[in-house]
């Protein structure tokens, strides 16, 4: 079986770099990243991609390995940042610097190997009007899932599981400040994690809002 047997093909024979930038561009702006400043760069990585797609039939991260488990290297297809949230939010932009975060104003500067910092990071989940006030909603951040609810213009995160039967909380139902699990009713106070039910709270995450966009505070991996 050829590699390109592994995957469906997302996009047609003759497809060119102004193809892949229309296609990756809105994506990403919603994960709070841009196409790297550095132009020319830009476009030396999504021609490298586009060969890629000619040999497998879809447009694979050029500088990492494909395992040939297609569900592991569904994870490398570019643009692969909410696989790596954490890790990209640490080193301000994606493993090659093809994508940055959209507060750099140099792209220059993240070019090449950087070391991930040990401190915690904001990671951008989403925009600002993404999410309306009332709703919760399920975000994946490296290993943690994690729930973001907003009450007005307040903004929260808490891990997306009930201690209970291990609901993902982010399918819940919002009623001020607090969550209903969807399947027993437990409810979560979203501002602290706390519930009435002994020994079931549950963690909650700092976040913040800037410049129309949410960042949920997490430690470096491990």
């Amino acid at each position: 079986m050829t590699d390109a047997a592994l995957v469906r093909r997302r996009f047609l024979a003759g497809t060119t770099i102004d193809d892949l930038k229309a296609y990756m561009e809105p994506f990403a702006d919603r994960l709070g990243y841009k196409f790297n400043t550095e132009t020319e760069f830009v476009d030396e990585v999504l021609a490298s991609e586009i060969e890629i797609l000619e040999l497998t039939g879809d447009v694979y991260c050029p500088c990492r390995v494909r395992t040939g488990d297609p569900k592991e290297d569904a994870k490398i297809v570019c643009p692969c940042i909410p696989f790596f949230r954490d890790q990209f939010a640490g080193l301000s932009k994606c493993w090659c610097g093809l994508f940055i975060l959209k507060s750099i104003d140099d792209g220059g500067e993240l070019l090449g190997v950087i070391d991930e910092p040990k401190d915690p990071v904001d990671v951008p989940v989403f925009r600002l009007d993404d999410l309306p006030p009332g709703q919760i909603r399920h975000v994946k951040v490296g290993r943690r899932d994690i729930a973001v609810a907003r009450v007005g213009d307040e903004f929260f995160a808490l891990a997306n599981v009930c201690r209970h039967a291990f609901a993902p909380l982010a399918e819940g139902f919002m009623d001020g400040y607090t969550v209903m699990c969807p399947w027993h009713g437990w409810r979560y106070d979203v501002r602290d994690g706390t519930t009435d039910h002994p020994d079931a709270d549950v963690r909650t995450f700092p976040v913040s809002v800037v410049e129309g966009e949410v960042f949920v505070t997490l430690s470096p991996r491990g």
